[in-house]
């Protein structure tokens, strides 16, 4: 590209951003019409927090050319609904009842490429508090005082810095040769080690409760918006189902269902999983995290494949997958051994209602195992009946949380209004056998949000025969 045709492509960027800038969506914040769920959200964190107050940040920079899209920090939104902010710091004070943004006061001089960005990055004095649902917004300067007047007025507080949930537990998990604590490779504890290094002598903890104990149950805009995740999560389903066949490659499958999630909705909720063969035996697809073809392979016949996807849509994600044969058909022990788990699987959910634990669901699942193992035919179906009894034999069998997030955290106990994946998962004889839904819990029990999914092995296969493919080349 030549210097003349550099600057006329920097001079059509600049004027795109500022026409972006004049419009109502300019700080990237929810229209005003929503203001009343985000009080209530504001208003459960200060019943939670007490006299304390909690630090939480926006994205701290755009996303990189390799990224699909830039994401804003799950929290950070969930309160103040703005998109595009970045290097905002929140404060929901529990102890006055004041909730306050504070905002960069000017751009990065020495940074030219800012120049993109700026007219999304409103300056303090312009921001729009109301639009972003808080009662003030101030300039970067006024944090450290406004913290500092709060301990003076009470030393006895406690300053709860946000983890960024389940997102930040994976980063920074390798220490590094300067620091054991890994702070720099993990935003989230180098932000909390900046505060506890401001004030030594107070309080400071990391604190995961907003999305245990705030975002785990969704008021209903946030209900209505993962139904419709749901189904374009359930599109995307069965429009990758039909490239399951031997010979093709694992990539085939994932294209399908990103093409389908950006045709439906914002994309996927996070890169799919067709892991087929021996990378269908849980917990290797996380090896996917690091390898550069995210194990990609040639399915073949008589293999059963992890399928597991989800789409995005108004920054909510969905998670809903099944074992499927990549051949189109079971043998006749994976069926077996399908059907086993869905009768455990439906068992687990039987027991599903508000008050219901994490624990008591397993255990209805694993009960209804034991109910089946004298019928059982198969050597693989019977032994997979004593890896599910057996203590310590299916460690990853899990319930998670869905929502702004694809795996959320959830207390032990579920309530009314709570989205979760019920996720049973077992290997057996080398083989990985799973199932999920988005499940809504009720005050009676509960409502699965991904509908028109196969559950039986024979359902299953009659759903591969039915799905369209794509024309090969």
């Amino acid at each position: 590209m030549s210097i003349p045709q550099l600057c006329r492509m920097t001079m059509l960027v600049s004027a795109m951003f500022l026409a972006l800038s004049m419009s109502a969506r300019a700080q990237g914040s929810a229209p005003a019409a929503t203001t009343a769920p985000y009080a209530t959200r504001i208003e459960r964190t200060y019943r939670l927090l007490g006299k304390d107050l909690v630090v939480v940040r926006s994205t701290w920079a755009p996303a990189t050319q390799t990224a699909p899209a830039f994401e804003q920090e799950p929290n950070f939104y969930y309160f103040t609904g703005s998109r595009r902010l970045l290097g905002a710091v929140l404060v929901l004070d529990g102890g006055t009842g004041h909730a306050e943004i504070f905002l960069p006061p000017q751009p990065p001089a020495a940074r030219p490429w800012w120049t993109f960005f700026a007219p999304q990055q409103p300056m303090p004095e312009q921001a729009d508090a109301a639009g972003l649902h808080v009662d003030r917004v101030s300039d970067w300067s006024a944090f450290a005082p406004y913290v500092a007047r709060r301990l003076a007025d009470d030393p006895g507080l406690t300053i709860r810095v946000d983890d960024g949930g389940t997102a930040s537990q994976i980063i920074g998990a390798l220490r590094t040769p300067l620091d054991s604590a890994a702070v720099l490779a993990n935003p989230y504890r180098l932000w909390l080690r900046s505060i506890q290094q401001r004030w030594p002598s107070a309080h400071v903890v990391s604190d995961g409760t907003l999305e245990a104990l705030v975002r785990s149950i969704k008021d209903s805009s946030e209900i209505a918006i993962l139904r419709r995740v749901a189904g374009i999560s359930v599109s995307a389903f069965l429009k990758g189902l039909g490239e399951f066949s031997p010979g093709r490659r694992q990539r085939d499958v994932e294209a399908a269902v990103v093409d389908a999630c950006l045709r439906l909705g914002d994309g996927p909720s996070f890169w799919p999983w067709a892991m087929s063969g021996p990378d269908a035996a849980f917990p290797i697809p996380f090896t996917s995290f690091v390898d550069d073809t995210h194990l990609d392979r040639v399915m073949r016949a008589g293999e059963i494949a992890r399928f597991d996807i989800g789409c995005a849509a108004d920054h909510y994600k969905g998670d809903v997958g099944r074992t499927v044969p990549v051949g189109g058909r079971f043998s006749s022990a994976q069926r077996e051994t399908v059907d086993l788990l869905v009768d455990a699987y439906r068992a687990g959910l039987g027991a599903l209602h508000d008050g219901a634990t994490s624990g008591s669901v397993i255990r209805a699942s694993i009960a209804a195992v034991g109910r089946r193992q004298t019928s059982l035919r198969t050597p693989l179906g019977r032994e997979a009946a004593m890896i599910i009894a057996r203590e310590g034999g299916i460690p990853f069998w899990q319930i998670h949380g869905i929502g702004l997030s694809a795996a959320e955290e959830l207390p032990d106990t579920l309530r009314a209004g709570m989205v979760l994946d019920y996720e049973p998962i077992f290997v057996v004889d080398g083989e990985g056998f799973f199932m999920e839904d988005m499940v809504l819990v009720t005050r009676n029990g509960f409502e699965i949000l991904t509908k028109g999914l196969p559950y039986s092995a024979a359902e299953i296969e009659r759903a591969m025969r039915r799905a369209p493919r794509r024309r090969q080349t």
